[in-house]
């Protein structure tokens, strides 16, 4: 059993490769049987390094055997039927239902396809959207007719990985205009977990009222999808974003602050009671699969013994669940959940010791437990999000016990006569968290953003973590071999921070995938920052949840100036967004004839601004970045629309960029314009932009076409790409390739993003 912690790692290292696209899966059952035939050998040979490396060569070779057996994804199942009509049977899930203006949308747990005459078994889960006026029921099956149509996810650096959380979801796809054939109203046992748990939601709202009754729902319910973007910034900034989630963080936490409460019981009745508030929470949470994983990872560390049984029990679990869910593997929450377990674990001991004696036993534990966990998730809270909150460790010992008190009464609320004013207790509660909280978050270095950094660090963070705790395999360094170990694992840490803020790289511009919009961030030799367009989709804030992670993932903490095209929604509807969470110090609004529309979006720009510098964008303004000029242009008269656009002009020493918003044709003739090596396409490839005339001046040998996939407009036009290839201008489109990025250098590198990371584009792959 010594050799578990290697084999642990060596079975998910197994199952990580056995998991990638090339992996093949007819060869996981001689996998499986080599891995049995090196625990066989393992088991004969005698105790020592030779069994423990044939243990831990047959945990590698199980871990790829499991994850080469994994089927096809449900999503990648139904890749042939796209587009195809078809009629769907299956179970609503009650906690997805919303419900709006004569339109409704569930997830549906779909268990059979029909299309036309074929009928096809699938078990995956299906996004639904339905207009109609009848309301539909809380729970039941349905049959519903609709088009199968992909979920569309945005690749960007930093951003969601929609693919992985569909996988890691089961879902499938989405049921475009659907409409209801059939209802069958009937409540299961999980169905009625999940009615109990709305019910619960819908009660918490209403007493502790509003933005608090919605944190309460997540705290206590674990679900968080009706919290405003301004309460999760807040959560997150504080590093209390586990107390939303569905993950063993939340559990783990909430079950030793618990233990900690309840240390004057003995033990045999404080294990118990600490069981029947874990198994009570998971109900309450509706006994959904990632609730009854964490509970199993916290039960672990409650009940699993002390010090390295209770190790070995968390990998042996680890393990099991990953044979019975190898894609569980992907999972933050699972990865979180782990990673917690392991940081109380074995961090638990050295946290304890580094606090002072004085402190009260409850606040020093509560202390101990945070620092714990928050030590063992920093580098997946940092991977993940690129930030890291310096006062999370204040947060959560001053915040969380409110919290959790606020939780308390929020629970009771829900069950005793007298409920209505504990849950205004509770909301009262919470709402002076969120003032404090953001109160903290707003003071001077709260929060660092650090950026993407290499897998290396994590592996130095991890090695510098073991030495500090010192663990028992550890025991044979001396105390000035500790030290050097230690003071080498923080300079190489400090090395790759100030390479990622400081390092040299050339003038780079990023097209991000924004779907149906425009978002374009340069970024110059001395990390200066120009921000022209931000996109804008009615059900994504993409300045909000796409330009500002990616920014993040660069290390980058402020926009220079941002650059306004004009106010169609596709353009400037995420500028608000993105003014919230990142501080902007000059905004160049369009010079731009005011409609309605337009008027609502910059009222919403402008208050969201701050301190910012706000002007207007004028003809020949200009601004200088060391050799890097950035010059504008703006029709002579003041309109509306598309062809108000402003014009960026972008020079350096290497080659130039022309950024056209959305003019067309009408806008394009009355310009006199140069040879420029990039051209960004004006109105997302329409068939009256770039015209024939207009390329014939500017001749880009590069051009990108920022669009969504499958959009309705049917963008870009055969015609422009046609009018494109005949001037010799090579054609990279976002809807295609994912975010697009173009370093200006010597020789101009052309980059784009597959979801994982950037590959380099040569001349056969434009």
């Amino acid at each position: 059993m010594q050799f578990i912690y290697a084999g642990t790692l060596c079975f998910m290292l197994g199952l990580w490769l056995g998991l990638q696209p090339a992996a093949a899966f007819v060869w996981w059952p001689l996998l499986l049987g080599a891995a049995a035939a090196a625990l066989t050998v393992g088991v004969l040979l005698p105790d020592g390094w030779r069994r423990g490396l044939c243990v831990c060569l047959s945990l590698l070779l199980l871990g790829l055997g499991n994850g080469c057996r994994v089927e096809l994804s449900t999503a990648q199942q139904l890749e042939q039927l796209w587009g195809r009509q078809a009629v769907a049977y299956g179970r609503l899930e009650p906690l997805s239902l919303r419900q709006g203006d004569g339109y409704q949308s569930f997830i549906l747990q779909c268990e059979q396809l029909r299309l036309g005459t074929e009928v096809r078994h699938y078990r995956g889960r299906l996004r639904v959207g339905v207009r109609q006026e009848a309301a539909l029921p809380e729970c039941g099956n349905l049959a519903l007719a609709g088009q199968l149509e992909p979920l569309n996810g945005f690749r960007n650096p930093g951003g969601f990985d929609s693919e992985q959380y569909n996988r890691v979801n089961n879902f499938g796809g989405r049921l475009k205009n659907a409409r209801v054939l059939a209802v069958q109203e009937e409540a299961g046992w999980r169905d009625k977990l999940e009615l109990l748990n709305l019910r619960l939601c819908r009660r918490l709202e209403q007493g502790a009222g509003g933005e608090a009754g919605a944190v309460l729902g997540g705290m206590l319910l674990g679900g968080s999808g009706r919290l405003d973007d301004e309460t999760r910034e807040v959560f997150i900034a504080n590093g209390l974003a586990h107390l939303l989630s569905v993950s063993g963080t939340h559990l783990v936490l909430l079950a030793s602050l618990l233990s900690a409460l309840l240390r004057p019981l003995p033990l045999k009745w404080r294990r118990l009671l600490l069981a029947l508030l874990l198994c009570a929470y998971a109900a309450l949470c509706g006994g959904r699969p990632p609730v009854l994983r964490a509970l199993l990872m916290s039960t672990v560390v409650l009940f699993g013994g002390a010090g390295a049984e209770r190790g070995r029990l968390l990998c042996l679990t680890a393990m099991s669940l990953l044979l019975f869910k190898p894609v569980w593997l992907a999972d933050i929450g699972f990865q979180l959940s782990f990673v917690a377990a392991a940081g109380l674990v074995w961090l638990l001991p050295a946290c304890r010791r580094c606090l002072p004696a004085w402190l009260p036993a409850v606040i020093s534990e509560g202390a101990a437990v945070t620092l714990a966990a928050q030590l063992g998730v920093l580098p997946f809270i940092v991977g993940y999000f690129h930030q890291l909150s310096v006062i999370s460790l204040v947060s959560n010992i001053v915040l969380v016990p409110v919290l959790e008190l606020a939780a308390l009464l929020g629970l009771a609320g829900c069950t005793l006569p007298l409920g209505d004013y504990l849950l205004a207790a509770a909301g009262f509660l919470v709402r002076q968290v969120l003032a404090q909280g953001a109160w903290l978050s707003c003071l001077p270095g709260s929060v660092l953003t650090l950026g993407a950094l290499p897998l290396w660090c994590a592996v130095i963070y991890y090695a510098l973590v073991a030495v500090w705790a010192d663990w028992p395999c550890l025991q044979f360094l001396h105390n000035w071999e500790r030290r050097c170990l230690m003071a080498v694992c923080v300079l190489l840490l400090g090395c790759a921070l100030l390479w990622q803020q400081y390092g040299p790289r050339p003038l780079t511009a990023y097209f991000l995938d924004v779907g149906q919009g425009d978002c374009v961030v340069l970024v110059t030799p001395s990390r200066k920052v120009v921000l022209y367009d931000t996109g804008g989709l009615a059900s994504l804030d993409t300045g909000g949840k796409i330009a500002a992670p990616f920014l993040r993932s660069l290390g980058i903490t402020s926009v220079d100036v941002l650059l306004l095209s004009h106010y169609d929604f596709d353009h400037a509807g995420g500028a608000a967004g993105l003014l919230r969470q990142l501080p902007v110090k000059e905004i160049v609004l369009p010079k731009e004839q005011l409609t309605e529309a337009s008027a609502a979006i910059r009222q919403k720009i402008i208050a969201a601004a701050g301190e910012s510098k706000i002007s207007l964008a004028g003809q020949g303004r200009s601004w200088q970045f060391e050799n890097i000029l950035l010059r504008v242009s703006v029709p002579t008269e003041t309109i509306a629309g598309n062809e108000a656009s402003t014009l960026a002009e972008i020079f350096s020493p290497y080659g130039s960029l022309l950024l056209t918003g959305d003019m067309g044709e009408e806008r394009e003739q009355t310009l006199t314009l140069g040879r420029y090596t990039v051209l960004k396409a004006g109105h997302h490839g329409s068939k009256y932009s770039s015209s024939a005339e207009f390329l014939q001046q500017v001749q880009p040998l590069v051009t990108v076409i920022s669009c969504g996939r499958g959009n309705r407009y049917g963008h870009p036009h055969e015609e422009t790409m046609e009018r494109l290839r005949a001037a010799g201008s090579r054609v990279l489109r976002t809807d295609a390739m994912g975010c697009i990025k173009i370093e200006f250098a010597e020789e101009l590198r052309c980059w784009a993003y597959d979801g994982k990371a950037f590959r380099r584009l040569q001349d056969n792959n434009f």
